[in-house]
């Protein structure tokens, strides 16, 4: 009977694996910190739309979120008043202009400051000024994730 046990949670396991990383979870997750006024701003602006998940390993409070948010502001070339936090979900967006800065020193200032509030975080996307999105697999964001994250 234990072994019958056993059996079927390892069989649970493995067929909820898959939906921890799916496309549904990471489109939940730009949804959630998803603005069209930031994002027409930025593309009007010829600017790009960086979308995180963020990983927390203690509660976060409201003075949390709002420090994230003026972390995120605070970074040379992030467009003010584009920063969205959504806690609940696990989103951070934010818009910038590439000319200033690069995406790289992006996540190495956020790594660094966002530690302190035990937060770390994966890059979901990119979207750039052409209209298109560059996912966290694809090229140029695939060397900026290696940058990342704890």
């Amino acid at each position: 009977m234990k072994l019958c046990t056993s059996a079927i949670g390892a069989a649970l396991t493995l067929m909820t694996a898959p939906t921890l990383a799916c496309g549904y979870c990471i489109e939940d997750k730009v949804a959630a910190a998803y603005d069209h006024a930031v994002m027409a701003r930025a593309l009007g602006q010829r600017h790009e739309v960086l979308f995180l998940s963020l990983e927390f390993t203690r509660p976060v409070s409201a003075d949390a979120a709002v420090s994230i948010r003026n972390t995120a502001e605070g970074i040379v070339g992030v467009d003010r008043g584009s920063v969205r936090v959504a806690v609940e979900s696990g989103a951070l967006s934010l818009a910038y202009d590439p000319r200033r800065v690069a995406v790289a020193d992006i996540l190495k200032t956020l790594d660094r400051d966002l530690a302190r509030w035990g937060v770390s975080f994966a890059l979901l996307r990119v979207d750039g000024t052409d209209g298109k999105s560059s996912s966290a697999e694809s090229g140029a964001a695939r060397a900026v994730s290696t940058a990342r994250v704890r």
